[in-house]
């Protein structure tokens, strides 16, 4: 009986034992983090956009002696899609770039792209272009390979778009008309208040929500927009807002607050300042992105000793500079 006993807890173990082994292996997943920006190429003499995976740098492909600059990214898959513009001989030109490669240009003359937006197989891009003489500037969303696509409002003053958001089937750009902060709806001007004075610089949809970040222009204080009503955020110093995201509710805003004649990378959490920068050397904070409980952000860290721009990111508040001398992380994204 003994024997019975001691050959069933045997075999018990045994195959507790292989279960455990054959379990299989957690899988963690992996974060990337993809940031757009320029960094100048000392062979050529050149700034050159392109994008930091992971803080490797990949450079646009252009076909042309000229310096490029990248503003705005977004990712659709695999697929890694950029806007900026080319420093011509003669004017700005509006590219679009995927995977580091060339696609197209926008605009009939001087154009320059601000945000870019993947929805479908559709591309949207959000900007400007103007005419030198006479003056007249015209602010821009372009729909794919389509260089004369819907102008959103037109001034001799100032208009632009900065950046746009794709919500269901609703395409929400924000920019400024002559002194005005504005957001168009499927291209109808939406009703904002305290926008006089103002700008703004990003935009952020969740849900039937829509935000947009900026700031007041005199004095300069963070200003943002949750579905056209405005919330300043008080800020010890001068400061404005370059970027915005939402994740569960939750605002998170990033720029500069300016002490003296320095600026300091900051971001807010609903409204609770966490500084970047220290405060010696010039920072800029222009993008946040947030995954789970990690909130990165994008921007650029002046040199020790000189005067020359590290582009940087910051995780949970540490800062890692991932550009050469001469370099700036316009944009972020993680995935």
């Amino acid at each position: 009986m003994k024997k019975q006993i001691f050959f069933a807890a045997l075999v018990f173990i045994t195959l507790f034992t292989s279960c455990k082994k054959d379990k299989t292996p957690e899988v963690i997943p992996v974060t990337n983090v993809y940031v757009t920006g320029h960094q100048w190429d000392s062979v050529s003499g050149l700034d050159k956009s392109g994008v930091w995976k992971n803080g490797a740098f990949t450079v646009n492909a252009l076909n042309s002696n000229r310096s490029h600059y990248g503003y705005a990214i977004a990712v659709s898959g695999n697929d890694v899609y950029t806007t900026g513009y080319e420093n011509t001989p003669t004017m700005w030109k509006c590219h679009v770039w995927k995977n580091g490669l060339y696609q197209y240009s926008l605009g009939d003359g001087y154009s320059l792209g601000a945000g870019i937006a993947i929805s479908g197989t559709d591309i949207y891009v959000a900007g400007y272009a103007y005419d030198p003489s006479p003056y007249n500037r015209y602010a821009m969303l372009w729909k794919n390979n389509n260089s004369t696509s819907n102008v959103l409002a037109a001034s001799a003053n100032y208009a632009e778009a900065s950046a746009v958001a794709v919500s269901g089937t609703d395409l929400y750009v924000a920019g400024k008309l002559n002194d005005d902060a504005k957001i168009w709806k499927n291209g109808v001007a939406l009703t904002l208040s305290n926008a006089t004075g103002c700008t703004i610089t990003s935009i952020a949809a969740e849900g039937n929500d829509v935000y947009a970040a900026g700031y007041t222009n005199t004095p300069l204080r963070v200003r943002y927009w949750k579905n056209g009503i405005s919330t300043d955020i008080v800020t010890t110093g001068l400061a404005y807002a370059n970027a915005i995201t939402v994740v569960n509710g939750d605002i998170y805003l990033a720029g500069n607050i300016i002490s003296g004649s320095t600026a300091i990378a900051t971001y807010w959490k609903n409204g609770a300042a966490v500084t970047l920068g220290d405060g010696i050397r010039n920072s800029r904070a222009n993008g946040i992105a947030v995954k789970g409980t990690d909130v990165y952000v994008a921007g650029e860290v002046q040199g020790v000793n000189n005067f020359s721009d590290y582009a940087t990111i910051w995780k949970n508040g540490q800062a890692t500079t991932i550009g050469t001398a001469n370099s700036e992380a316009k944009a972020i994204l993680v995935k």
